[in-house]
């Protein structure tokens, strides 16, 4: 064994493998190779230049351009003439740069009824759309109650009135005469008079406008009422709506949705109909035996629910004779007996 190993003294073997790069900088020097790198310089712009050039020709030629739109009719009630009328600005336009996301929007913004929106490019002029209606989820019972017209005064009304100062102390006719005051008369065919001077204000009647209502709270008029469907009835309308209207607002209708399927699962009671009043921004849900339940839309439906289903059968709510139960005063179930003063006051 030798004491001393020199085994660092060795030379180290150099690689024999060679960058190549370098091995054809060696064998055909440096203008060689600055030769091969313009040649293949040439070759990517020349690539490039072709690709912009078509480019240029696709965006530029008219036989890319789109020239109709078709709307697939599966369902007859959809006016499909009325939407390939809205869509008719992307005429025109190159169909291969046509983001189909731009058709879809323009088509939810006017025409919210659709649940489901599919846009084809028909290549080489043509975009197809196949739409999906939202299904409606009850039959709509609408009431409204137009404002009263209120009639300018006559022009002439101001000169009668200086007419009569200026003839009332000479003729004593007009002493016991009165002239009819604008406000008195408006009042008077607001309400009726009674012999201690009070008044009661007389309603209008509401007219009742029937129709669907759809999963968005659209206003569905060309199709006939469903008998399977539970009845919504909205009130407190001062305008007759009109066919495809919003009735009721998408969160509001989510907030329905939800309230009527928790109600369900968790009372084990089924929601027979519905009435939704605009104003004061509140629900009743009518179950067996004509109960009402009164809960606010402003509230956490869980927390109304939960109240009820709580003090619902300690309390043997189910054997009395309920007119309604009110569940939108915080912590707190009011409910009233039918028959009483309570009641009276629903009537």
């Amino acid at each position: 064994m030798p004491v001393k190993s020199h085994w660092y003294t060795r030379p180290r073997r150099v690689s024999a493998i060679q960058p190549r790069n370098i091995v054809v900088l060696k064998k055909r020097g440096l203008i060689g190779f600055l030769k091969d790198l313009a040649n293949r310089s040439v070759y990517w712009a020349i690539g490039i230049g072709g690709v912009l050039l078509l480019v240029c020709f696709l965006s530029l030629s008219s036989y890319f351009s789109i020239k109709s739109v078709e709307v697939d009719r599966q369902n007859f009630n959809i006016d499909s003439a009325k939407i390939e009328n809205k869509l008719s600005s992307f005429i025109g336009k190159n169909l291969i740069f046509l983001q189909k996301s731009s058709v879809s929007q323009v088509i939810g913004q006017n025409f919210p009824e659709f649940s489901d929106i599919l846009v084809q490019k028909i290549f080489p002029s043509k975009i197809k759309i196949q739409l999906t209606s939202s299904p409606p989820v009850a039959n709509l019972r609408a009431y409204y109650t137009l404002p009263p017209n209120e009639e300018p005064l006559p022009e002439n009304f101001t000169e009668l009135n200086k007419a009569i100062d200026e003839l009332s102390p000479t003729d004593p006719s007009l002493l016991a005469a009165t002239v009819p005051n604008p406000v008195d008369d408006k009042k008077a065919t607001q309400g009726v008079f009674n012999l201690d001077g009070s008044t009661e204000a007389v309603e209008p009647p509401a007219t009742e406008q029937k129709a669907l209502l759809n999963r968005n709270g659209q206003a569905i008029f060309d199709q006939q009422e469903n008998l399977e469907l539970m009845t919504f009835i909205v009130r407190g309308l001062t305008q007759p709506i009109e066919d495809r209207e919003i009735v009721i607002p998408q969160e509001t209708m989510d907030y329905i949705m939800d309230a009527i399927q928790y109600f369900n699962n968790s009372m084990g009671l089924e929601v027979l109909s519905l009435e939704y009043f605009t104003v004061a921004q509140e629900i009743h849900l009518k179950i067996n035996n004509n109960l009402t339940i009164w809960m606010s839309v402003d509230r956490d439906y869980k927390t109304q629910i939960d109240k009820l289903k709580t003090i619902y059968e300690p309390a043997e709510l189910s054997k009395e004779d309920l007119a309604y139960i009110d569940l939108r005063v915080k912590n707190k179930v009011i409910y009233c007996v039918r028959g009483t003063k309570c009641d009276k006051k629903t009537d």
